[in-house]
């Protein structure tokens, strides 16, 4: 090879070096991301109890544990692994109970999801001088997905996102009405041996009475409302609504 084939050999080489070299950059183009942190929250009628003049009926309501299973938490593109599960029933004095924290693309992201796979929530309603107890578990997942609210994430900031639990809808007398009543005076009748516990099976045996299921079928005893029910508590930052579908599990 004499020197002037040297020469041009060496120069393409160096020119596709710098070409492949051009296309690694690009390759690994670093994204801006700031932390997300995912907390859930079951507001004062959770950590404090419903209070008596909150429900239409008078009866009082307080939670020993309410226990959520969260699953398939989405927020900009990211699947956050979550811990399962988590009692949201502790005070936090609003600030809500820390799910789980992840690295999130800088921006203002959309429509985030969220499935609540399994609740389990213990607890005791008053009215004078009569107690009732309950412990009831919902195993069906609830998927929440398109959720109204907007998460913003900065670069190398913390940002959060809410998972609100309702626990109120739970005695919510309609399925379809935007302004139920909050009652539970058909629960506490259904206590047939009336030994102080709200049993599934005696929920099972109540017909609906009052309670309104809307044009949702297979919905004819109290359990099954109830069950209907816990598949509306899902909701993020407070307010915001999610398009919500069940699947089992």
């Amino acid at each position: 090879m004499n020197t002037k084939t040297l020469l041009i050999f060496l120069a393409l080489s160096l020119s596709l070096a710098a070409i492949t070299a051009c296309g690694d950059d690009d390759d690994n183009t670093n994204v801006e991301e700031g932390t997300l942190t995912v907390k859930v929250y079951g507001e004062e009628f959770i950590e404090d109890g419903i209070p008596a003049d909150q429900m239409d009926d008078g009866w009082a309501v307080s939670f020993d544990h309410f226990v959520v299973s969260i699953d398939q938490v989405n927020v900009g593109g990211v699947a956050i692994p979550t811990p399962d599960p988590i009692d949201i029933v502790g005070q936090t004095s609003g600030s809500g109970h820390t799910l789980a924290t992840a690295s999130v693309p800088v921006g203002t992201h959309d429509k985030p999801s969220y499935a609540i796979t399994r609740i389990k929530l213990a607890g005791t309603a008053t009215k004078g001088d009569v107690t009732k107890a309950f412990d009831f578990k919902f195993e069906e997942t609830t998927h929440y997905a398109d959720c109204e609210t907007s998460t913003t994430v900065e670069d190398d900031a913390n940002a959060t996102f809410e998972i609100t639990v309702h626990a109120d809808h739970l005695f919510a007398d309609s399925l379809v009405s935007e302004t139920p009543r909050l009652v539970f005076q058909a629960l506490a009748d259904a206590d047939a041996d009336d030994d102080g516990n709200i049993t599934q099976a005696e929920l099972e045996a109540a017909d609906l009475g009052s309670y309104d299921p809307g044009s949702q079928g297979g919905i004819d005893n109290l359990w099954a409302f109830l069950s209907a029910q816990s598949q509306s508590v899902g909701h993020v930052d407070g307010e915001g609504h999610c398009h919500a579908h069940t699947s089992p599990n």
